[in-house]
């Protein structure tokens, strides 16, 4: 349990830093590079994202759950085989879209081609990335570690060399190479967990359709996060896109942490038994549900101060989208629960792809519909409305893998602490002139608030808090 909660820990650090990265770098480049100068940046990193796909795969998510499943019931010899085995899926993925990639950049000179080819390091990130080896194995702290001292590395580099629009060919080759040392690290470790390379492929046919059936959600899901804001653009002004885009920043940190949990859960129960399994997701949810309101009421509570001490006073008119964009924090990973952490976990991966391809039509339709009339509301809306038909279809397409009145025993009490504590805080005058040291306060009192009404309403999860604290602060 201990060794869980510091993989947790690892991960909502490092999720929180990789978040808190682009928040010091972006101001910065976008007044360095300017605005036409940090569109082609965009234009360029978009298409970069969307090929990684192709040379990534699936085997980030098949890979953990195999090595997990082999690290618990395999031997050695076992490790070996399935780590190299389903490594050459994405070896050889990478080398054929990393061809292509040169190929038709050189060839045909398409726009920004030479920032494309600058880019090509960050494709060889993504063919030789094993991250999801450690996390199969629950070696977290290996990831987390490495990957922060790349990225402040990289932070660095940026602030020193990126210094005018002329400098978009540095900050990109300083992006694409550090993200390639990164994925490089891991290499040197591998030899202490696995033997010499095999001469095949691990379970070739139940892996490439494994493999080909994740890839569907994984396209769809490029689709889901990144056509919502050229939709809006569409339809809209860019101080609307502006204000959607920034509306969501806040929530995406807390979404990195919380799903965090998901991607150390995933690989524990995909080593457990069918009835651990369901004793396993409950207190997962519960967690979850946990975490999720109580960052979402604090979020709300602190909006209208919070915008225009962030962003500034002239985005204050997106302060109602941040605070009912907060509800995503709830949404997306109680729904990860089913998904990332059961789905996956049990080789479900249809019933894993089915929700997120359903959700990615949806979002296209609605935001083509509200967005002409209601701008960044309008897109807000679809997203919303998207995600909770997201949650509903994960909980249905699994509903044979679970009890749901056992499993969501618990989660009624934690929507009724969250809605108490949101309206205190809500009526909760300002104790401080400053903003922050007044958000401060109210957020430490909302927390007590929350933890005290998690007592009084007598939760199950309360007592795994207290057995988790006395065996981690437990010396000896």
């Amino acid at each position: 349990m201990r060794k869980t909660f510091l993989n947790i820990l690892y991960n909502a650090v490092y999720q929180i830093f990789i978040v808190l990265v682009p928040l010091i770098t972006v101001p910065y480049l976008s007044r360095v590079l300017g605005p036409k100068t940090y569109g082609i940046y965009s234009s360029v990193n978009n298409t970069v994202q969307f090929l990684m796909i192709f040379c990534i795969l699936s085997v980030s998510y098949v890979g953990m759950r195999t090595i997990s499943k082999t690290r618990t019931y395999g031997t050695p010899e076992d490790l070996t085989k399935a780590f190299w085995g389903l490594w050459y899926f994405q070896g050889i993925a990478g080398i054929i879209t990393i061809a292509f990639t040169v190929f038709i950049t050189t060839v045909f000179h398409i726009q920004y081609w030479f920032y494309l080819l600058l880019m090509v390091p960050y494709l060889i990130s993504a063919q030789v990335d094993i991250s999801w080896f450690f996390q199969g194995l629950a070696d977290f702290g290996r990831v987390v570690l490495k990957n922060t001292c790349v990225k402040l590395v990289s932070v660095v580099l940026i602030l020193l060399w990126v210094k005018s629009p002329a400098d978009l060919w540095k900050y990109l080759l300083i992006m694409s190479v550090s993200t390639m040392l990164g994925s490089f690290v891991f290499w040197f470790d591998i030899h202490r967990y696995v033997g010499k390379p095999v001469a095949h492929f691990y379970k070739f046919k139940k892996t490439a359709i494994a493999i080909g059936t994740l890839m569907i959600p994984q396209i769809a899901t490029q689709i889901y996060t990144s056509l919502d804001k050229p939709i809006l653009g569409l339809f809209s002004s860019s101080t609307q896109v502006s204000f959607y885009d920034n509306s969501q920043r806040i929530s995406n940190m807390i979404l990195g942490v919380i799903t965090s949990i998901s991607l150390v859960i995933m690989p524990k129960m995909a080593s457990e038994g069918k009835e651990a399994q369901k004793v396993v997701m409950k207190k997962s949810l519960e967690a979850t549900v946990m975490l999720g309101t109580l960052f979402a009421v604090i979020i709300m509570a602190n909006t209208k101060q919070f915008v225009p001490f962030f962003f500034g006073n002239q985005y204050i008119p997106m302060t109602p989208l941040m605070f009912w964009f907060t509800l995503t924090i709830i949404m997306i990973p109680t729904g990860g629960v089913f998904a990332n952490q059961f789905a996956l976990a049990n080789s479900r991966d249809r019933d894993y792809a089915f929700p997120v391809v359903i959700g990615a039509i949806l979002e296209i339709v609605l935001s083509y519909v509200l967005d002409r009339p209601y701008g960044a509301m309008g897109a807000m809306i679809a997203i919303l409305i998207t995600e909770f038909v997201v949650l509903i279809l994960r909980l249905w397409v699994v509903r044979d893998g679970y009890q749901f009145t056992y499993v969501f025993h618990d989660v009624p009490k934690y929507i009724a602490i969250a809605l108490i504590t949101l309206a205190a805080g809500m009526l909760m005058p300002n104790f401080i002139s400053s903003a922050f040291f007044n958000m401060a306060v109210k957020s430490i009192i909302m927390l007590v608030i929350y933890l005290g009404l998690m007592f009084l309403f007598k939760l199950d999860f309360n007592e795994d808090i207290v057995k988790l604290l006395k065996n981690f602060f437990k010396r000896g």
